[in-house]
């Protein structure tokens, strides 16, 4: 080998991610992914809407996610030390907030974003959800010193979000009036995503990976159920090269009709070279069912969902499999819990939520570190197999490898309350007497 080719060689991309040639033409690429989707948020939100009130699989792939975010409710744990003062707190506080969860949750996994506006007053605290389009998409511009506004959210020279740039009414509301833009601080505003890359700005539908694939499916669905229309005509065409009644009878011609019914059990004979074919149009059926399974396989694993939680239907899953994809779908969702639910939402709503109070008096200055620190319990999962799952957390629990607290919570209760609740409903013995 000459010099050349050993310098050439060296150069040469080693890496066939990186690499050219004919195979690598026609692949996508994602050169500036803060950019590309600002761009794709608006038509992904609008398509992921229409699906989700059209297409079945779409609805159900949002309802599972909001089902997954938000189940039964989260539950608020304030720890403060006087147990009375925490009770009333806690239910003040999922009375404000746990009607807007599931709507918080939809438009998370829909829309890509959700907006919630505090609105703090004298009479009280109240909060709103805004439609992800009423915070401008359309206003970007440079503020100057580092300052910016991007798809309608203020920026300032460290990168943190001052302020929102806010329509007055909803793009597509009744009697909206289009014009200039409320800045409202970010101190008012909850911002609720799950970013994809650093320096993304707003959020994009969790459809979006799967949006081309559901809207295919959808036309492949209506194709083969028009097939099967088709198939349940019954029809049949009759060859006969002498131009006769092909063996049936009557005469053709004018008025005349000729009986081509055929009765159970009839025989008729044909003269020579008279044929009779029936149409099949359903042929490769078992073809078209089983392609259109694989499409929904492929559709629930870009959705981040079993394809029983997708589909409902269980005819091929065991306890095992079922257990395995459930467990992996958990562990993403507990995720987003934290993450999204409790981190971008219920934590910052709870001290604004508190320090409005603080300001209207009804809490004192010297309790006020008490009246901050809370704990949110998520909602439990239920139980695949109970009997199992209670024998197995007694044995960690005997190990000392859980705690109490942590098996209660694990199942969305808190430890206080059940403890309560069994000291004014004890056990019963089998000679009748409380334990």
């Amino acid at each position: 080998m000459n010099l050349k080719a050993r310098i050439s060689g060296l150069f040469k991309r080693q890496i066939e991610a990186g690499g050219g040639g004919w195979r690598w033409q026609g692949a996508p690429m994602l050169a500036a992914p803060q950019a590309s989707t600002l761009a794709a948020r608006g038509p992904a939100k609008a398509r992921a809407s229409a699906l989700s009130v059209n297409n079945p699989i779409a609805a159900r792939a949002v309802e599972a996610w909001c089902a997954s975010l938000v189940g039964r409710g989260w539950q608020a744990q304030s720890q403060h030390p006087d147990r009375s003062t925490a009770r009333d707190l806690n239910a003040a506080f999922e009375a404000l907030i746990g009607p807007y969860l599931p709507m918080i949750a939809r438009a998370v996994v829909r829309d890509g974003e959700a907006y919630i506006r505090l609105h703090p007053r004298v009479d009280g605290f109240q909060i709103s959800v805004l439609p992800a389009d009423q915070i401008d998409p359309s206003l970007s511009r440079d503020l100057g010193n580092g300052a910016r506004i991007v798809s309608g959210i203020e920026f300032d020279a460290d990168d943190n979000v001052t302020a929102y740039h806010v329509l007055r009414d909803a793009p597509g509301a009744p009697f909206a009036a289009y014009g200039e833009t409320l800045r409202i601080s970010a101190s008012e505003i909850l911002h609720v995503f799950d970013p994809l890359f650093p320096g993304q700005a707003r959020g994009i539908s969790w459809l979006s990976p799967v949006l081309l694939k559901l809207q295919d499916f959808d036309g492949a669905s209506d194709a083969l159920l028009m097939n099967l229309r088709t198939q349940s005509l019954f029809s049949a065409f009759i060859t006969d090269p002498e131009g006769g009644n092909a063996g049936f009878d009557g005469e053709t011609g004018e008025g005349g009709e000729v009986n081509l019914a055929l009765e159970p059990g009839a025989t008729r004979i044909l003269p020579p070279g008279a044929d009779v074919k029936f149409a099949q149009p359903g042929s490769g059926l078992s073809d078209q069912v089983a392609f259109l399974k694989q499409q929904l396989h492929e559709i629930a694993t870009g959705l981040g969902l079993t394809y029983a939680q997708l589909s409902g239907d269980l005819s091929q899953t065991s306890y095992s499999s079922s257990r395995v994809g459930i467990l992996e779908h958990r562990r993403r969702a507990e995720m987003l819990q934290r993450q999204l639910i409790e981190g971008q939402l219920l934590r910052p709503l709870w001290r604004a939520w508190i320090n409005h109070r603080a300001l209207l008096g009804e809490i004192p200055s010297n309790s006020f570190s008490d009246h901050h620190a809370v704990r949110f319990v998520r909602p439990g999962w239920e139980t695949i197999d109970p009997l199992k799952e209670i024998n197995a957390e007694i044995a960690a629990i005997d190990a000392g490898l859980k705690s109490r607290a942590e098996v209660i919570a694990a199942r969305g209760r808190d430890v206080a309350e059940v403890d309560e609740e069994r000291a004014a409903h004890p056990a019963i013995t089998d000679e009748g007497k409380p334990a």
